[in-house]
């Protein structure tokens, strides 16, 4: 049995806490893993909201084998991309220099550890199911002038370049702003409309008096526009199942 340490943000925290999706999500990608490669032992290590900035002091557990999913809070959060020169320095201060001392973290608890590195992938316009003041913009527009396709992009060279397990999810999983959520409700002209990408984009969403924008019908691969439903985190885990078992061999 190795065990496996899954570090992340809310994607990954949120396995072990459903009732944070109002239960609009029945398993996540973690535990959909561990169905499929039963002789790995978890430790989920993600932290709701954090950033690579976060990871440079939170405590990192022991385990054989390491999974890292962390950028899309960091680009809405405006942290700068940085450099390749940054992650192979370990320079902290950028997503690419905090990613490579998150590393160089990870060999001091276990030299001998494998790791996974990941990459964020598309979101439309977040609003939290249980707190819908809690907004964030899609990637269909930057951040700072970074798209979050640069971001993940990035990520993925990076790790290559580090001889890193790497798995591109921006570009595999088929996360797009066509099929993040199917609809948008809101109101426009005064009348509630169905409105899918990207036709949505630009029209206001009230929270204190407007109707929650993602009914269960508009639910497609995320439940809330941000973070994957059922289907989602099926997706992901197939993804990610295929890559750890290849550290079981």
């Amino acid at each position: 049995m190795k065990t496996w340490c899954a570090i992340g943000d809310s994607f990954t925290y949120l396995n072990d806490h459903l009732d944070e999706t109002d239960f609009r999500v029945s398993e996540g990608y973690l535990s959909r893993v561990l169905r499929k490669l039963p002789d790995l032992a978890l430790i989920n290590a993600g932290v709701n909201g954090s950033t690579t900035k976060d990871w440079l002091t939170i405590p990192v557990p022991f385990a054989d084998i390491y999974s890292i999913l962390l950028g899309t809070n960091d680009w809405h959060q405006q942290i700068p991309l940085g450099s390749k020169e940054n992650f192979i320095k370990e320079e902290s201060g950028t997503i690419l220099g905090n990613l490579g001392v998150l590393i160089k973290r990870i060999r001091m608890v276990n030299e001998n550890a494998k790791i996974l590195v990941m990459n964020p992938v598309e979101r439309a316009d977040f609003i939290c199911v249980l707190d819908t003041l809690n907004q964030a913009q899609g990637s269909y527009a930057p951040e700072a002038g970074v798209m979050l396709s640069k971001v993940a992009e990035a990520i993925v060279s990076c790790a290559e370049e580090m001889g890193l397990c790497v798995l591109d999810l921006y570009k595999t999983c088929g996360f797009t702003q066509e099929n993040v959520i199917h609809f948008k409700r809101l109101k426009k002209d005064g009348i509630y409309q169905d409105l899918p990408y990207p036709d949505y984009i630009g029209v206001p969403y009230h929270a204190e008096t407007d109707e929650y924008p993602y009914p269960l019908e508009a639910v497609a691969l995320t439940y809330d526009g941000l973070h994957p439903s059922d289907r989602g985190n099926e997706i992901i885990a197939e993804l990610v199942a295929g890559k750890l078992s290849q550290f079981l061999d």
